[in-house]
């Protein structure tokens, strides 16, 4: 029997399932979701994008050596030829530090001066002990840059022996002459970030230390010799006979001119005063008696200092007093040197110098010609000056050194 066929009516609903309609809130929330998220798309492509489009267009620029911090034509003058770690330290030492406790990008720049070198050539001595501490050293710097010299001379070796700066020489390296907490290098960033040019002065045979473990006067048979009996306060000299007082010397010159100094002056290169029986007793072994041996042993300290501090471009000047160049009899003074300067006309004299407060013209003009007759032809010559005098003397004495030819340095 068939079945009777029913007819079924399909409903057709006007409701678009893949299109609902949304309500006001969803559509909003829509809305600020799809702007989120468009901005999360835009930094990050832009962080991703950028790096890589920097890369393609500069793939083909020559690359930089940005590790010399010494990269312009005056570096020569900079007064630190090397050492732009061992300044940049000294820098740094008074340095601010970040609130993470790391040391920031700006402090790890200062390795250059802030301030191109000077070339004024003139000189200012620093107080003596200048050299202790970066803030003593950085305090007489600000007078010697109001001075208006170029040249900062600051005291490395005083005539006790100790020096003022940590040497590596090892001998002394870790012994108690070492007085000052900075080193060679350390010491000539500082004055070159101040705008000036190095230059260390050492006592050189003047010294009562160093000759505790070598280098000293020894008494024929033993002993060590004093320029007084113990109880008067007698000291030991460097004796400029004995090598290892030449080596220590030269080597002193070269640890500081590889440091950076342009100038070393040598002063105190003397011997001190021998009594007749160290003549012909306690130091009998010894030349003490002729005046061509012992100003060849002097030569031959200035000659050691020279051939340390030229390996690195440094100039050695020679130090001694004004009574010692107007001396009659130069015998044991600081200006013994000078009657036999063989071989050293280009080593440059220094001699300290007393401004008088009458007639400071003439009686400058009158040492400035006993300068050039005592300096046997040397190429340079200069007069150092002390403070303490009033400014209209001191121009009347630079006036007749300058027409002299003699340049005049300063004295703090």
């Amino acid at each position: 029997m068939k079945q009777k066929k029913t007819k079924i009516k399909i409903k057709r609903s006007k409701v678009n399932l893949y299109n609902k309609k949304k309500s006001k809130t969803r559509r909003t929330l829509s809305i600020v979701i799809t702007i989120a998220a468009a901005c999360i798309l835009g930094v990050v492509g832009y962080g991703i994008g950028k790096p890589v489009m920097d890369y393609l267009n500069n793939r083909n620029l020559p690359i930089s050596d940005s590790s010399d911090p010494w990269n312009s034509d005056n570096s020569d003058d900079s007064g630190n030829t090397g050492n732009s770690d061992d300044s940049q330290s000294s820098d740094n030492s008074s340095g601010s530090e970040n609130t993470s406790g790391e040391q920031s990008s700006s402090d790890t720049q200062t390795s250059t001066p802030s301030v191109p070198v000077s070339s004024d050539t003139r000189m200012y001595v620093l107080p003596a002990d200048a050299a202790v501490s970066s803030a003593s050293l950085n305090s007489a710097l600000a007078a010697a840059k109001e001075s208006g010299c170029g040249v900062a001379v600051v005291t490395l070796k005083v005539n006790s022996g100790e020096l003022l700066y940590k040497s590596d020489i090892p001998v002394v390296k870790d012994s108690e002459i070492i007085k000052g907490s900075l080193s060679a290098a350390q010491i000539c960033g500082i004055i070159t970030s101040a705008g000036l040019t190095p230059a260390a002065r050492i006592s050189t045979l003047m010294d009562s230390e160093y000759p505790k473990f070598a280098g000293g006067y020894m008494i024929v048979g033993g002993g060590a010799w004093l320029d007084d009996y113990p109880d008067h306060g007698g000291k030991r000299w460097l004796s400029p006979f004995d090598k290892a007082a030449l080596d220590y010397i030269g080597k002193m010159c070269g640890e500081l001119s590889e440091a950076g100094f342009k100038h070393i002056i040598c002063a105190d290169t003397m011997y001190p005063t021998f009594h007749k029986v160290d003549l012909t007793t306690h130091l009998s072994d010894l030349p003490l008696s002729s005046s061509s041996k012992r100003t060849e042993a002097l030569r031959g300290v200035v000659t050691s200092a020279k051939t340390e501090a030229e390996k690195n471009g440094c100039s050695v000047w020679l130090e001694f007093s004004e009574s010692g160049l107007l001396a009659e009899d130069k015998t044991g003074t600081d200006a013994e040197i000078l009657l036999d300067m063989s071989g050293l006309s280009d080593v440059g004299l220094i001699a300290k110098y007393s401004v008088s407060a009458e007639n400071a013209y003439q009686n400058a003009k009158d040492f400035a010609a006993a300068l050039k007759s005592g300096a046997s032809g040397a190429d340079n010559t200069a007069v150092l000056i002390g403070a303490g005098i009033s400014e209209s003397a001191r121009a009347e004495a630079q006036k007749a050194f300058t027409e002299a030819g003699v340049a005049v340095f300063r004295e703090s």
